[in-house]
């Protein structure tokens, strides 16, 4: 794989553990990137080949692979169309997620004594991980229970399927161990993007305070930024407001403009509109469907997860 990697930048999910869900193929995310975050994937639905680091292979229904930090993947189904200007969904559901990041990591191996066999598998994540076909068959119940569980049994669902992976002691690692692709600039973005996530529910949090805060003139922040995730820092800085309202609006009973000023909007006229022009609905409308059929949900679940970005390393 010779094509220079993206890097996805992950929103932290509400509850500040992890992040579970499905999306379709063709999606945002399905060519060759990278991000910090550790990664369980598993595919429900086609065959095709499968890329991790320097490994190719194929792959089929119950492919199940754990990528760690900074390793290139993706997975490409036979057939694939590259042109999606009619917004075809091609195949529904093909994957099924799970991301978390290293203080979840850390706060897991260093915390709990009995974690040590989950250590190793971080550790040999980094070239990636194959799981056997009985892993596989094991995690598939377990993963998708994952989807709609919440509280103490979400967290007894991952540990469970962590579990199961640990035990498997036929899996396989897949690529040689690749080059950090940090530098300067990707850990001046890192610290942009941090101060980003912890001041986005400021509604005075401006784009000329960031480059201040970096040393920058603001007009070499803005080609910065914008050559680097690929959109304006004030878009970035919507998206990501956007994307934990939909958090707060499924997984809270909050009012719709408690939650506009929560995170971070002044005018709830505002956030109505920024709200419906990424979502495709009203916020009313999207907190009306979080009750209604599993598909409709996980709909929205899809729009949620592209709300972050790729950017260049």
């Amino acid at each position: 794989m010779s094509a220079k990697p993206l890097r996805e930048v992950i929103a932290t999910p509400l509850d500040h553990d992890f992040l579970v869900f499905c999306h379709d193929y063709p999606f945002h995310y399905t060519g060759w990137h990278y991000h910090p975050e550790f990664e369980i994937h598993l595919i429900r639905r086609s065959s095709g080949s499968r890329y991790v680091g320097t490994h190719v292979g194929p792959f089929g229904v119950g492919d199940l692979v754990m990528t760690g930090s900074g390793l290139p993947h993706m997975w490409v189904s036979d057939g694939a169309r590259e042109d999606m200007s009619g917004g075809r969904i091609q195949i529904a559901e093909r994957d099924l997620v799970i991301q978390f990041n290293h203080n979840f990591a850390h706060a897991c191996t260093h915390e709990f004594s009995d974690c040590a066999e989950f250590s190793t598998l971080l550790d040999q994540s980094r070239s990636g991980i194959k799981f056997s076909e009985t892993a596989e068959r094991q995690a598939w119940p377990l993963l998708h229970e994952l989807l709609d569980a919440s509280g103490i049994g979400r967290l007894i669902l991952f540990f469970r399927i962590v579990e199961c992976l640990c035990g498997d002691e036929a899996r396989q690692t897949l690529s040689l161990v690749l080059p950090k692709t940090d530098g300067i600039q990707m850990r001046r973005l890192n610290n942009i993007l941090g101060y980003i996530a912890d001041n986005y529910s400021r509604a005075d949090l401006s784009c000329r305070e960031i480059a201040e805060r970096e040393n920058m003139q603001i007009s070499a922040f803005s080609r910065f930024f914008d050559r680097h995730v690929r959109c304006p820092c004030l878009e970035y800085m919507n998206r990501m407001r956007i994307y934990k309202s939909c958090q707060m609006l499924i997984e809270t009973d909050s009012s719709i403009t408690a939650i506009a000023y929560d995170v971070g909007y002044d005018s709830l006229s505002t956030f109505n509109r920024n709200f419906t022009r990424y979502m495709g609905a009203s916020p009313t409308k999207f907190r009306a469907d979080r009750n209604a059929s599993p598909e409709r949900l996980n709909a929205h679940r899809n729009r949620m997860s592209g709300v972050g970005h790729i950017v260049q390393p």
